[in-house]
């Protein structure tokens, strides 16, 4: 029995120390996210080098060279740190624990290097195969859905939302249309009625230019709306799409979040394509689950140069989670055949 108990406990030793140099070859965990590329830049990771890009999750050992202009970058623990031409960057497992390489010559990074942009840290976002396998197995829009009520549904925290809808019917050609918005409250009262313009094959977008009246952005207050024809008249009850203001803690903390980093723009602190990375992935955490919210700053990235794969495949993802028609919308956003920027 001793012998048994002796070439068990040698035959278990042996399988855990032939697992110690897989662990050794993992490459380094994510410790940053590119929230900003205006100019080139280059990620060296392990023996790869590729240009740098909007969105890019970084690892530790990860090797950044700025060849012209100037990069910004979050910690994924919440500190943000901009990098200009001829700068070389090392990433470390924190910001401390990296090195920066510049004409001054080489040092390590210290608090005094950029700021605290999330108390709470960054998510960096949902890894690539996630939405891929997902999207794998989504048809094309059904052909009964001809006009698609998008954005806002779920949770959200905007006081003044923007609206959003998907006309599939291009057919007749893609000029643009009079469309009729609906808004109703929880007592399926109609509290806003209104002729918006918009085109097929296009994600179009509106805001109220002043809350209807009815409309309260309070806490747990609930509200559906749909887009039709503006010929076509608006059946009973609950509409198409619906969408509930979080509780008040989640506003208080939502909106203070993104008065904080407003002002840092405004004082240039943080530069614009930052500003709207670092809300849009504020607003995508599965900690906040505020997905409408982050429309409006997906389709700022996509109107700035290099954002437009990182804002169609974050769409993409929010998109599967509404679920519904706007589920097959996500194939069809994350193709570059539907405009998502404004007009």
């Amino acid at each position: 029995m001793n012998i048994c108990r002796y070439f068990l406990s040698a035959l278990l030793l042996v399988l855990v120390l032939t697992q110690v140099p897989a662990y050794a070859d993992e490459p380094g965990r994510e410790v940053a996210l590119v929230t900003s590329v205006a100019g080139a830049a280059t990620l060296r990771s392990g023996e790869e080098e590729v240009p740098l890009a909007l969105g890019m999750k970084l690892r530790e050992g990860d090797m950044l060279t700025v060849t012209g202009g100037d990069i910004a970058l979050v910690f994924l623990s919440g500190e943000y740190l901009a990098m200009k031409n001829g700068e070389q960057l090392t990433l470390g497992a924190t910001r401390e624990a990296s090195t920066l390489v510049s004409a001054a010559g080489t040092r390590g990074l210290g608090p005094d290097d950029g700021m605290t942009v999330a108390a709470a840290g960054v998510d960096a976002g949902q890894d690539d195969d996630f939405w891929q396998a997902q999207l794998a197995s989504v048809s094309g829009i059904r052909a009964d859905a001809a006009l698609i009520a998008v954005s806002p549904r779920l949770t959200l925290s905007d006081p003044n939302p923007l609206f959003c809808w998907f006309d599939t019917d291009t057919a007749a050609g893609t000029a643009e249309r009079s469309y009729r918005i609906v808004l109703r409250d929880s007592h399926f009262e109609t509290i806003a009625e209104q002729q918006v313009r918009g085109r097929p094959g296009r994600l179009c977008c509106f805001r109220f230019d002043q809350a209807p009246k009815g409309f309260d952005p309070s806490a747990r207050r609930h509200y559906s709306w749909s887009i039709l024809p503006l010929d076509a008249l608006p059946g009973k009850g609950i509409l198409d799409a619906v969408f509930v203001y979080v509780d008040k803690a989640g506003l208080e903390d939502a909106r203070a979040h993104a008065a904080g980093l407003q002002r840092m723009f405004e004082v240039g602190s943080i530069d614009l394509s930052s500003l709207h990375m670092l809300l849009s992935r504020y607003y995508l955490d599965e900690r906040e689950r505020l997905f409408a919210d982050a429309v409006q700053h997906l389709r700022a990235l996509d109107d700035l140069a290099g954002g437009s794969a990182f804002a169609r495949e974050e769409l993409a993802h929010m998109f599967l989670r509404f679920g519904n028609q706007v589920s097959t919308l996500a194939p069809r956003i994350l193709q570059t055949d539907i405009p998502i920027a404004g007009e």
